[in-house]
């Protein structure tokens, strides 16, 4: 049952479907804290507060000593009157300010938490109070505000910025028992200070007002009363309505005090620059000292003071973001209220101002998670950027910065306009941002933060990309011990994750390895990224652990896990992804070393995580998930039926909370399945097996999904039914073929569908199951369009009808490309990562609803979408059957010219299906003793690797004539021919083989008495055969060097690499060139044909082949078990391999003779065994008509020999459908020793020479 893995200060939690099992998945981080975000006018130094009272300059100490007052004056303002909505805030404050005056060390901190908590349920009420008021003034107003409405502004931002404010102190005080005191203080400071602007905000023109409605609503006196004037605070009242303030009032300067404050500003810019290069933060301290000391000796009024509030405000939030110490931000933005204050409207630095006010309020808004903290730096940002105009030197940083809270506020509210719109500024900035600009490698890192996430909104590859390439320069801009290195690091490393997540290179995870490695070590203990960097560095190792199997990799990753939940104290809302995540890794290292602690703790870990996601919480499905799976395992390990049934209960809480069109789905219904059939296996209740079919059924129809998914639940049901008798097996799967086949129809080339095939325990011998139960239902004709739709799906998507895609874009441009994009859309919205392995999930430990929602309705319209266009293709003409089944009525044509023996070899059973002209099938069961036909299947498969051991040993010719043509003489070909003679199929006629699974690399051809009585073909699929025989009456010349009349012979000639080193064995081919003269002989004296050769490199070959209709290889061909498509025919410097053969294009060629070692054989251990892997079938399916290759290594002898025989005939013919004849007439004067081999006394016994040479196709 797989288990989902969390993501730790994200955009997402991914979780994955294995094939099988209870494996955790890896899913793939990205950290949110990586988007660099860059300010115009940084500071080059800056200080930071002392945040406890005792500590405090007396500056300090006496502006909060004042704000104290303020408020205390403003509380006899209000006596008497009412009004509600300020009384219990402004009283609130004073309580905690004499709190804070009665405190005497850590231990009265219990007295000040009791105040705060009584200021927050204060807050509370006012804030519902201030609701009630706008709303009521809303349905009052008639029209635009006039004087006297309240309309909430700068005092509801006010009473909301001190609700947060008060929120997080408590939070600071509630998260750990080490919080300094210091921090506590200086928040505090900073609140009381920033709320007694209170009294200097016009609050008295509305007090009136207030109590009026309050008393309507409440009862009681009307009682208004004027208050003092704004007038008292020109620069307030003045800069709030859009006025130049007046000038302040003068103020007494020491001019041996101001040069202090320029001599500390001096040092604390030499310091700025000392960590702008170096990252220290000793150095960044430093600067912090000096600013301060530099704005303690500035006195009120000066007009350098706007600059060092300004500059120390920067370096508090440069060092919070890099101890993530709150308090440094608090004061922050108090700074930069009172530079902004400052540098009113017309001001040169008015809009830097914004900028980093907006930005301050921004990340408190990451830490608090008040939206109106995000929804204000939006409107200054919005306000700066309008100060900016084009050729402004800040105008880049504000676009950056604009699209930076865009995008943050699209992660919480899920609008995908902001999103676009945050590209957009996003692209903006970097357009000013050229090469050696100082904001370059920010921008660069923002934009491909963007499109990052807006590729897992979308999956369009193209953003994925352009991502990791903006990454790879924004990295390439951070040398070693630049400050921002450490982001770009992480960013190309989640980049890069989630691109292995989609196409799976292992190159692509190990450099993401290394960069969240080499990120994690510029993060030093205290930084608030680390724990995410931690996280994510976790996630990469574990990922490489389950590609790879290197158990140091998951035992690194469960100690960054670790290390991670020891940075992230209770209340943290990325912890419950970290123990999830730590669970997942653990549950993996049970599976892995069966150490029973390593599962209670998995569990334990599973069921902290479980009671940090409370009902409501956007990742409570996944938890429940992860629990049940680690409970099920616990049953499965101990037996004890309490887990079982606690698991079934998680389980439909998950499903519960996973409704038709959630990406995870699938996943419930399927592992809700599997622990269900786990209990009927013990209690036999019925009503647990119909459940789980039912489940199963349901995921596998569920069209909302994407087809990978819905192919995960049918073949999961597939072999629940086979094991229970199920009447509804032959539909399920008729089904899952269908959906394997639309699946594959996505995957970006031949060797990834190779590998998503054999990575499936189901998918490579499904279409033989399927065929073996159509035939055992007495359904023949469904049986063969089974094995002819499940048979070459490697293949299905490269030419022609192989390609159904490009074989609509000829016929419909537009719609193949529809068909194309939205597919590719829909995988990546469930393949990528943001994604796990194989599919991007919906949801993440900091994801609102409205984003997953977003997601799933996307996903939904793309597969509405999706079929749809199907339904359209399947209108053109000659598309009826596009990516489903063809009916058997059209593949009969195909047994027109001959009989066509398809074997289905499967464990069910094995049959033979003869196919001739418009006759019925014909089915012909195989049994080993004559009754267990199980028994078949494992001796064809044991005489595949026999073979393939033995092909190269001595004494190979006896093995082959003792054994393996013995046996398919018995179990196949001896019964076929006599059913072929009884159906008076004529003699020394043409027959075609369809051979499955292990029989594909099998001499059928040579067993028996086949090789006297028929002249015997192989084909791959029907719809090979029957497109091999198309006449192409339009098809242009097809040559270089000769007309249409006198085609022309393509040979590539080439004996193989010379050795290196003397003791290298020398294996090139001796004859090789004696072979092209004996065929450019034979071409001179037909006078039919010109004989090309080309140059023999890869590149000259592929050059070549689209001009020739007839080609031969005279060269070594090299099988690769492990990567079929990599086998290739040795050329001088790099190899032309089946690969290339594969994306070729061949439009025009009728014949190929693979003259090469193993070009007609798969080796007999693909882990595709229903498919033709190897070099002459990658021939056909390129284009090819008719194809001669070998199966084991050839004589080198034989070669001109062969080529003496077969091209005289073929040159005397002229005709590519002779071919097989020409082999046909090599064979026997072979096997009569006459001929070129009546007097031959070389290379090996007769029997596996001629044995070898196969013909496949027309």
């Amino acid at each position: 049952m797989p288990s989902q893995d969390v993501v730790v200060g994200s955009t997402s939690v991914l979780g994955d479907l294995p094939d099988a099992g209870n494996t955790a998945v890896t899913t793939p981080l990205q950290p949110k804290c990586f988007e660099e975000e860059y300010q115009d006018g940084r500071p080059k130094g800056s200080s930071a507060l002392p945040t406890d009272l005792a500590a405090e300059q007396p500056s300090e100490l006496e502006a909060y000593v004042e704000a104290v007052k303020a408020l205390e004056q403003t509380k006899e303002v209000l006596a008497g009157r009412c009004v509600r909505l300020l009384t219990l805030p402004v009283e609130g404050v004073l309580d905690v300010a004499r709190a804070c005056s009665n405190d005497h060390g850590d231990g009265g901190l219990a007295g000040i938490r009791k105040a705060l908590e009584a200021l927050d349920g204060r807050m509370d009420s006012a804030l519902v109070l201030l609701g009630e008021l706008v709303a009521s003034a809303e349905s009052d107003r008639q029209g635009p505000p006039a004087a006297g409405q309240f309309d909430g502004g700068t005092l509801g931002s006010l009473l909301r910025n001190l609700s947060a404010s008060t929120k997080h102190i408590l939070s600071q005080l509630r998260s750990s028992a080490e919080t300094p005191r210091a921090d506590i203080m200086g928040s505090i400071q900073s609140a009381v200070r920033e709320f007694s602007a209170l009294n200097r905000s016009g609050f008295e023109d509305d007090v009136a007002i207030w109590a009026s409605r309050e008393l309507e609503r409440h009862g009681g006196p009307d009682q208004r009363s004027p208050l003092s004037s704004a007038e008292n605070d020109p620069v307030i009242s003045a800069s709030q309505v859009g006025e130049s303030p007046a000038p302040p009032p003068p103020h007494f300067e020491s001019p041996e005090l101001l040069d202090e404050s320029e001599s500390a500003t001096e040092l604390g810019k030499d310091a700025w620059d000392q960590y702008d290069m170096n990252g220290s933060t000793d150095v960044l301290d430093k600067a912090i000292d000096h600013f301060q000391l530099a704005l303690d000796l500035c006195p009120p009024g000066h007009s350098n003071r706007s600059q060092l509030l300004y500059n120390l405000a920067n370096a508090l939030t440069t060092r919070f973001e890099q101890l993530g110490q709150i308090g440094d931000l608090e004061q922050a933005i108090n700074y930069h209220r009172c530079a902004l204050e400052l540098r009113p409207l017309g001001h040169p630095e008015h809009s830097s101002s914004f900028n980093n006010l907006a930005d301050a309020l921004s990340s408190r808004f990451k830490q608090s998670g008040q939206i109106e903290d995000l929804e204000q730096a939006i409107s200054y940002h919005r306000r700066a950027l309008e100060l900016c105009p084009p050729g402004h030197r800040d105008r880049p940083t504000s676009l950056d910065n604009l699209g930076t809270a865009l995008k943050t506020r699209f992660e919480q509210l899920g609008q995908i306009a902001d999103l676009e719109e945050a590209i957009s500024y996003h692209r903006r900035a970097l357009e000013l941002c050229p090469p050696g600009h100082r904001d370059r490698s920010s921008s660069l890192d923002n934009l491909g933060t963007a499109l990052r996430i807006r590729f897992g909104q979308f999956g369009q590859v193209t953003d994925l990309e352009q991502a990791i390439t903006y990454h790879h320069g924004a990295l390439e801009l951070c040398p070693p011990e630049h400050p921002d290195r450490s982001g770009s690091l992480a960013n190309l490393g989640s980049a890069l994750k989630i691109r292995f997540d989609q196409l799976g290179q292992v190159a692509d995870l190990e450099q993401a390895v290394s960069c969240h490695h080499g990120a994690l070590e510029l993060y030093p203990p205290g930084n608030p990224n680390r724990p995410s960097s931690l996280n994510n560095l976790a996630n990469a190792l574990k990922a490489r652990y389950e590609q790879l199997g290197q158990i140091t990799d998951l035992e690194q990753a469960i100690s960054c896990y670790h290390g991670a939940e020891e940075l992230l104290p209770p209340g943290n809302p990325n912890r419950f992804g970290c123990l999830a995540n730590l669970a997942n890794a653990l549950s993996a290292c049970f599976d892995q070393l069966g150490q029973i602690t390593d599962l209670e703790e998995a569990v334990d870990y599973h069921q902290g995580a479980l009671g940090l996601c409370p009902p409501g919480h956007p990742n409570r499905s996944n938890c429940l998930n992860n629990l049940a799976s680690a409970l099920k395992t616990c049953f499965d390990r101990l037996g004890q039926i309490e887990d079982l049934e606690e698991s079934i209960t998680y389980l439909r809480g998950a499903l519960e909370l996973r409704p038709l069109g959630h990406p995870d789905r699938s996943m419930s219904l399927s592992n809700l399945a599997s622990t269900l059939c786990t209990r009927f296996e013990s209690s036999k209740a019925p009503e647990d097996l119909r459940e789980a079919v039912d489940l199963l059924w349901s995921g596998a129809q569920d069209t909302t999904d994407t087809p990978k998914h819905r192919y995960t639940c049918a073949s999961r049901l597939i072999p629940l039914l086979e094991a229970h008798n199920q009447p509804s097996l032959l539909d399920a799967y008729d089904m899952t073929l269908g959906l394997l086949q639309l699946l594959l129809a996505v995957y970006p080339d031949v060797e990834l569908r190779r590998e998503a095939l054999g990575a499936d325990k189901l998918s490579p011998s499904l279409a033989m199951s399927a065929a073996a139960y159509a035939i055992e239902q007495n359904q023949p004709e469904k049986a063969v369009e089974m094995l002819e739709q499940g048979r070459g799906m490697l293949y299905s998507n490269i030419r022609g009808y192989r390609e159904p895609v490009e074989a609509v874009r000829v016929a419909n441009a537009a719609l193949a490309d529809r068909f194309k994009t939205t597919s590719e859309q829909l995988e990546a919205l469930a393949t990528s990562s943001l994604l796990g392995p194989n599919r991007l999930s919906s949801e993440s430990p900091d994801e609102p609803a409205t984003v997953s929602n977003a997601r799933w309705a996307r996903q939904r319209q793309l597969s509405s979408e999706r079929d749809k266009i199907v339904e359209d293709i399947r209108c053109l003409p000659g598309f009826e059957h596009f990516l489903k089944a063809v009916p058997f009525n059209i593949l009969q044509v195909a047994a027109a010219e001959g009989p066509i023996i398809i074997v289905n070899v499967a464990q069910q059973r094995s049959d033979a299906i003869i196919l001739y002209q418009h006759n019925l099938p014909i089915v012909l069961p195989l049994a080993a003793d004559g009754w267990n036909r199980e028994e078949a299947y494992l001796m064809f498969l044991s005489l595949s690797h026999r073979l393939f051991k033995g092909r190269t040993k001595a004494g190979f010719s006896k093995l082959l004539e003792k054994f393996i043509l013995k046996k398919l003489a018995k179990l196949l070909v001896t019964p076929v021919l006599e059913k072929l003679e009884g159906m008076g199929v004529p003699k020394q006629s043409r027959i075609w083989w369809c051979p499955t699974s292990a029989l594909c690399a099998l001499p059928i051809h040579a067993a028996g008495e086949l090789p006297v009585k028929y002249i015997t073909s192989y084909t791959p699929t029907l719809s090979a055969l029957i497109s091999a025989r198309k006449v192409d009456d339009q098809r242009p010349p097809a040559t270089l060097n000769a007309s249409e009349n006198e085609p022309s012979l393509l040979a590539i000639v080439y004996p193989g690499h010379p050795p290196k080193t003397e003791d290298e064995h020398d294996d090139r081919l001796k004859t090789v060139f004696v072979e092209y003269g004996v065929i450019e002989k034979a071409a001179r004296a037909s006078q039919n044909r010109a004989v090309v050769r080309a140059h023999a490199t890869r590149e000259g070959a592929l050059e070549q082949l689209p001009y020739h209709r007839w080609m031969h290889f005279a060269c070594h061909g090299r099988l690769n078990i492990s990567q079929p498509f990599q086998s290739a025919f040795e050329l001088e410097g790099d190899p032309l391999s089946l690969s290339d053969l594969v994306h070729a294009h061949l439009p025009h060629a009728d014949f190929a003779f693979l003259a090469a070692c193993d070009s007609a054989t798969s080796g007999g251990t693909t882990n595709t065994p229903d498919e033709a892997l190897h070099l002459a079938a990658a021939v056909q399916f390129c284009g090819v008509r008719s194809v001669v290759g070998t199966l084991w290594p050839m004589a080198d002898g034989d070669g001109p020999r062969v080529a003496q025989v077969f091209y005289r005939h073929m040159f005397k013919e002229n005709d590519p459908r002779k071919s097989a004849e020409a082999l046909q007439k090599v064979v026997q004067l072979m096997r009569k020793k006459a001929g070129p081999w009546k007097n031959a006394k070389d290379e090996g016994e007769v029997l596996q020479r001629w044995a070898n040479y196969v013909h496949i196709g027309a």
